[in-house]
């Protein structure tokens, strides 16, 4: 293989690992069930919220502890979204750096 052939490889490698790295990025999702049931929450690959589902018998929770678990529900799964992330990037990183 000549020294042409190995640069042309390597650069094909990286833009491969770059459109794996994007399209992982791209399509992360975290779906987080709060501990007490109560909600769901999805958040999308910028950790913004995309989906939530709440149980249906309301009747005796308070709008405050309903509030307070959809937010720690995003909360976490906008961590899992961010770790996911971190990893992605640092592989790229890693598959990049010769």
């Amino acid at each position: 293989m000549s020294e042409m052939d190995r640069v042309v490889a390597r650069a094909s490698q990286g833009v491969e690992n770059l459109e794996q790295a994007l399209h992982g990025l791209t399509t992360l999702r975290a779906r987080v069930t709060h501990e007490s049931g109560l909600v769901s929450v999805e958040v999308d690959e910028q950790g913004g919220m995309c989906g939530l589902w709440i149980v249906e018998a309301l009747d005796r929770v308070d709008a405050r502890e309903l509030g307070r678990a959809v937010v720690e529900a995003a909360a976490q799964a906008a961590e899992i979204v961010a770790g996911r992330r971190d990893q992605i990037l640092a592989s790229l990183h890693d598959a990049l750096t010769y």
